[in-house]
């Protein structure tokens, strides 16, 4: 499981410098609220991190369409409990730092249910 975990991690360090630049250029450039960039980014972040543990972490070979709709749904609510922690902690705390307590949070809720169900 340290395995999968640490694989995990490296193909969603990748997801989250995407989901972080599209979440830095929707505040700086397009003056979206903190928490409209979270769900925003976490979309795009949300793509990149399928395709990464798809082909990297879990080595699936399962036809997409028993696995997508799965890592759409654990995806779905990892987004919306970061956006949620986001829109909760932003007003008093700095929104990078209100990011990356979402980010964590999301890391390991998503990693349980990707590992034992989603790639299962």
């Amino acid at each position: 499981m340290l395995k999968s975990f640490i694989k995990y991690s490296s193909a969603g360090g990748l997801a989250t410098a995407v989901h972080y630049l599209i979440f830095l250029l929707a505040i700086h450039l397009m003056l979206w609220e903190p928490w409209q960039s979270t769900l925003l980014a976490g979309c795009i972040g949300a793509l990149t991190s399928y395709s990464l543990n798809y082909r990297y972490t879990f080595l699936s070979q399962a036809a997409h369409r028993k696995i997508l709709p799965k890592f759409l749904l654990v995806a779905g609510v990892g987004i919306i409990i970061q956006t949620l922690i986001v829109a909760v902690l932003s007003p008093y705390l700095h929104y990078l730092l209100a990011q990356l307590v979402a980010t964590f949070s999301g890391l390991i809720l998503t990693f349980i249910f990707n590992r034992y169900w989603t790639f299962a």
